[in-house]
């Protein structure tokens, strides 16, 4: 298998300290570390003057981590004005709670952005996701975050564990990303990155409308993950509403520009393949860095068809 691993969600922040003090007090995250990101070697990552330096703090929620880029105030592009979830720069996390509604009632006083219009259990007449209460939300840069809430019968099984105070998030199930075509994205994570097909289902109905903000909405669910480790990706393909927008000309620097950190076994020659189509996916070249970095001595940036962000890293 190609990747192994998803090994951490990265985003940038305008305001990351913060934004740290806020995953750490509200969503229980702790930092494990911060430094400084330069150097030519990013430069060549993520075609950005070799002059840039970012605060990174890595923080760690159970089993994941999120690291968060630390951006001088104007040097990021912000979200797009009045976007949704269909359009394909939505990417949001996936925070599993055992007490989705005291979480969402200790947030109330930061006032922050929400897509729900308030906690949905999803309907009985969808047996994949049937008794899973949800809520998505923005955090105090406006990533979008999603709260879940499994039932016995659902979801791994550490998210029935007691692990943390009650209510609390236990870690980061999945990274869910906006996609135009299923086939499209399969083609790129299966056949190309490796990942395994997890499952597939369709959420409609007034739930999901209050879920996601959007009307008649009509969603195409596909989960995968790789071999190893506890977090996968889910793609949302949005047949109803129409009108989802297509992300043109992505920068790393972008606010919506979350990335994910994947771990390869085979890197040269993942690099090679997705090399063969570099015009279409914006695939760097195989760079050799600092193992304190990202993890391991080399690795590469590519965008998958609807130009989310990842980095590959690994040995040769």
């Amino acid at each position: 298998m190609a990747v192994h691993s998803v090994e951490a969600v990265i985003q940038n922040s305008m305001a990351a300290e913060a934004a740290v003090a806020w995953y750490q007090s509200r969503l229980g995250f702790v930092c494990s570390a911060s430094d400084v990101l330069t150097g030519p070697e990013l430069a060549a990552l993520f075609q950005w003057p070799e002059s840039t330096s970012l605060q990174r703090w890595i923080l760690r929620l159970g089993e994941e981590t999120l690291q968060i880029w630390g951006w001088p105030a104007g040097a990021c592009a912000p979200y797009p004005d009045s976007w949704g979830g269909n359009d394909r720069w939505f990417q949001h996390i996936c925070l599993v709670s055992d007490n989705l509604t005291a979480q969402v009632e200790a947030m109330a006083p930061d006032r922050l952005g929400v897509i729900s219009s308030a906690p949905q259990t999803l309907p009985d007449w969808n047996p994949a996701a049937a008794g899973i209460q949800a809520f998505k939300f923005k955090d105090p840069d406006g990533h979008p975050l999603e709260l879940l809430q499994f039932p016995a019968d659902k979801g791994d099984p550490r998210w029935h564990q007691a692990q943390v105070p009650s209510g609390q998030p236990k870690g980061m199930d999945h990274s869910a990303i906006s996609i135009a075509n299923t086939d499209s994205s399969l083609a790129f994570y299966r056949d190309v990155l490796g990942f395994a097909l997890k499952g597939q289902g369709v959420n409609s109905g007034i739930e999901q409308d209050r879920m996601d903000g959007l009307p008649q909405t009509r969603v195409a669910i596909t989960a995968i993950g790789p071999s190893a480790g506890a977090m996968g990706i889910e793609f949302l393909n949005y047949q109803s509403p129409p009108g989802g927008r297509d992300r043109q000309q992505p920068l790393w620097s972008d606010l919506c520009d979350r990335k994910l950190l994947l771990k390869s076994f085979n890197l040269r020659a993942l690099h090679q393949q997705l090399l063969a189509d570099q015009a279409s996916n914006h695939c760097s070249a195989l760079v050799a860095i600092d193992p304190a970095l990202l993890g391991a001595p080399m690795a590469f940036t590519v965008r998958d068809p609807d130009g989310h962000g990842l980095i590959v890293m690994g040995d040769l």
